[in-house]
């Protein structure tokens, strides 16, 4: 039997198998909140994203949330697959991590329905955003100065 630490190794060694949590988070996060908002009319007025309050109001959640969980898992396993090889890598790990847990929180927040956890969501989410923007301009730098 493995160790947890070597089981956690091999999870992190296989993109696919990491780009399965940001689906799960997905998952997660609408599931809490269909659990968590009293009804789909304060879901079609708190939501923050316009493309469930769209699906909710044309009654296509389903098939929007399937379409959704597509995206996510192919969207993060090319980006691991391109990355593995690379040094950079770990990072985007992590940036699948900090999208998936971003989304875990968003679910939570009808829990909460507080401005300032909504903010920390927010602000999670435009992190993610620079994060990814950073190191995407990092390695175009680090290309240009390595072909001159």
């Amino acid at each position: 039997m493995q160790s947890i630490p070597a089981l956690f190794r091999c999870i992190y060694d296989a993109p696919v198998c990491v780009a399965i949590v940001p689906s799960l988070a997905v998952i997660i996060d609408y599931s809490l909140t269909f659990f968590l908002a009293a009804n789909t009319g304060m879901i079609l007025q708190w939501e923050a994203s316009p493309l469930v309050r769209f699906a909710v109001a044309h009654n296509i959640l389903a098939i929007y949330m399937l379409a959704l969980i597509l995206f996510y898992y192919g969207a993060a396993y090319a980006v691991l697959r391109i990355l593995r090889p690379t040094r950079y890598y770990p990072y985007g790990v992590a940036l699948v991590l900090l999208v998936s847990i971003t989304h875990v929180l968003g679910g939570l927040s009808w829990q909460f329905r507080t401005a300032w956890y909504s903010d920390i969501v927010l602000t999670l989410s435009f992190l993610a955003i620079i994060i990814a923007f950073c190191l995407f301009g990092y390695t175009l730098i680090r290309k240009e100065r390595l072909s001159t």
